[in-house]
């Protein structure tokens, strides 16, 4: 099987120094300037800033730097084995189930100290609730199938329908989020949920749409561009609640957040599918290589 250098290298390597530049300073803000309980920050203060501007400049680097590439990459999507995904998939599968699990005991939880809801909301709350767990389900179910297939060096366009069910799970997931009358601006810790929810979904709609070979030409930056910011912003809500998680201070989160390993998970993915999956775009290297000996006769 013909192996292809990963074509995102460069942006790989600012991936890992944003991570090393934001982690700890995110981990220190839910350690010295995060209310427990609510998440607000108690104060705007210089940490506060750098890492805002640090996340802006990462997320529009990725950006830049996929729509710029936007013409000579693609997704392999022939059937050929990738180890390294499927098995990535596979865990993934099992790690969207305890978030469904893991979502549906929180959503039993009285948040109403720090949340507040009326009686329309709270109902329609319940049902998306409901909504959400089916979606969260069949996500599953296609990382678990698309496990099989790149494992097995069958065709990943294969469960067309089935993929869309994961950009829905986290729509919903963003949607229930609007339903809780609370300060978006002021709390940190949803305010970055939700941004992180944004670009999941994002990612995802573009996967489910380029992996299954649909309208793929002009989209297919979009792996890249949006995969790079989602996996940035997924790893930034796993890594600091998961270090307060162990260290007994899961307290300091917002009272409806937990340290979610499918957050993990589908971060594992994302970069998998980036790293493994996106190739030099042949055809038009081809192409561009014909008209250049016709311009040299």
């Amino acid at each position: 099987m013909k192996r292809f250098r990963p074509v995102f290298t460069t942006e790989a390597l600012v991936f890992a120094a944003s991570l090393i530049i934001l982690l700890p300073l995110r981990t220190v803000q839910y350690y010295t300037n995060i209310e427990s309980g609510n998440g607000f920050y108690k104060k705007v203060d210089a940490l506060v800033i750098i890492y805002i501007i640090a996340l802006i400049a990462a997320i529009g680097y990725f950006i830049a730097m996929g729509l710029k590439k936007r013409n000579s990459v693609c997704l392999e999507s022939r059937a050929q084995r990738f180890p390294a995904c499927g098995a990535i998939s596979f865990l993934t599968g099992f790690a969207v189930l305890y978030g469904v699990y893991s979502d549906y005991m929180l959503s039993k939880k009285d948040a109403s100290e720090f949340t507040v809801t009326s009686t329309a909301t709270s109902a329609i709350g319940e049902k998306l609730v409901l909504v959400q767990a089916a979606f969260g389900i069949l996500s599953a179910v296609f990382f678990i199938l698309l496990a099989v297939l790149l494992l097995t060096g069958k065709s990943p366009s294969l469960f067309k329908l089935l993929s869309l069910s994961v950009p829905m799970w986290y729509i919903i997931k963003l949607i229930i989020r609007f339903t809780r009358t609370i300060s978006y601006l002021r709390v940190s810790d949803l305010a970055v949920e939700m941004i992180a929810l944004v670009f999941l979904a994002s990612f995802f709609m573009a996967f489910a749409q380029i992996n299954s070979g649909v309208e793929t030409k002009g989209n297919e930056w979009k792996i890249a561009g949006l995969g790079f910011p989602a996996a940035l912003l997924a790893l930034n809500l796993f890594i600091p609640r998961i270090a307060l998680v162990l260290t007994g201070r899961d307290y300091a989160m917002y009272i409806l957040s937990y340290a979610d390993f499918s957050d993990l998970a589908v971060s594992l993915f994302i970069l998998a599918t980036i790293l493994t999956r996106m190739v030099p775009n042949i055809t038009k290297v081809e192409v561009k290589s014909v008209e250049t000996e016709d311009t040299a006769v």
